[in-house]
């Protein structure tokens, strides 16, 4: 039975063999040549690999995004809770594989220790391990993964499965929060203001609402789902950190029927980024940020806006348990 089942586009076939030499020095069968035997048909030999596969591993790359066989062997994975997204390239994984969190091997030597592939035979690992199946409909992602009442964790990340990703969106759109979509450069807040209105540093509406607009819509439409009208609403992203975190009050959490916790809640992580490396993820809950406490939007944002160089730490909540971590940021300034 092959263990393993590497995805990846045929340009991308150097990357995947270092791969799978790692991880079969490591005693694992790995499924990765694509070398199809005589009398048999290339999408028999890939489904019956896939379908034998415990754990199905994605290199992502700009080739490997626009691949039709890639995003279909990703999007089985995805359905059986099994799939590791690995990125060998500085891209975007496909719209529907974005709240995975996965492995930044891009600057990844074969022979070298490297934090990142450890986090990645970690997870395989679990995986892999007798009894730890994920059930059909989980996702997978770095970081192991436990079932909630509402929705579930991505790796170690409280969210989303295919199945609720619909009702994900729409609770962040009610909660009014699509402002967390907005991408540019510096510690950026969307103001909630009505949209005709442009305020300092702000464009006016129809340069960037409509886009935040059409990316909820694309994600919510990826999965079957529709969205009804939305609203404006502060949200921050921090590129320097790769991250992206709204604070919701207690009344917005309930608008959601507890699909979305209080408090300053994690929206996105960008892979290989400070945040992603410190093992934050999608759905944690910021307590505090260099000792300040994170009790309103405007603790939140005046604690990022004095966030500077090189590390600071972080008290966080993950399900029940409460955490402490030290991220390392050199690129980022007080502002």
């Amino acid at each position: 039975m092959n263990e393993i089942f590497i995805s990846y586009a045929s340009e991308n076939r150097p990357q995947a063999q270092k791969l799978a030499s790692a991880l079969g020095e490591r005693g694992w069968d790995v499924w990765w040549d694509r070398e199809i035997p005589l009398g048999k048909s290339f999408d028999e030999v890939i489904e019956n690999a896939l379908a034998q596969a415990k754990c199905v591993i994605v290199l992502w790359s700009a080739v490997s995004v626009a691949s039709e066989w890639v995003r279909n062997e990703a999007t089985e994975g995805k359905r059986r809770g099994i799939l590791v997204p690995v990125f060998i390239e500085h891209v975007d994984a496909p719209l529907a594989f974005r709240l995975l969190n996965g492995a930044d091997l891009t600057d990844w030597i074969a022979g070298a220790s490297d934090a990142e592939l450890q986090r990645l035979v970690g997870r395989v690992t679990e995986l892999l391990a007798p009894g730890s199946a994920n059930p059909v409909g989980t996702t997978a992602g770095i970081g192991p993964v436990q079932p909630s009442l509402v929705y579930q964790k991505t790796g170690e990340k409280r969210w989303l499965t295919p199945l609720n990703l619909s009702i994900f969106a729409i609770a962040i759109v009610g909660a009014g929060l699509i402002g967390y979509l907005v991408r540019g450069p510096g510690r950026e807040i969307v103001p909630e203001v009505p949209p005709t209105i442009p305020t300092k540093n702000e464009p006016a509406s129809g340069t960037g609402t409509s886009d935040m607009e059409k990316r909820i819509h694309d994600l919510v439409g990826s999965f079957g789902g529709t969205l009804p009208a939305t609203a404006l609403a502060r949200g921050f992203h921090v590129p320097d950190l790769g991250l992206r975190i709204a604070f919701l009050t207690p009344e917005q959490s309930a608008s959601t029927l507890g699909a979305m916790p209080a408090g300053a809640v994690v929206m996105e992580i960008e892979s290989g980024r400070p945040m992603a490396k410190a093992g934050i993820h999608v759905g944690d809950v910021v307590l505090s940020i260099a000792g300040k406490k994170i009790g309103s939007e405007d603790d939140l944002r005046q604690a990022i806006f004095k966030i500077g160089p090189g590390k600071t730490e972080y008290s966080y909540r993950r399900g029940n348990e409460t955490k402490m971590v030290a991220v390392d940021c050199p690129a980022c300034k007080v502002e």
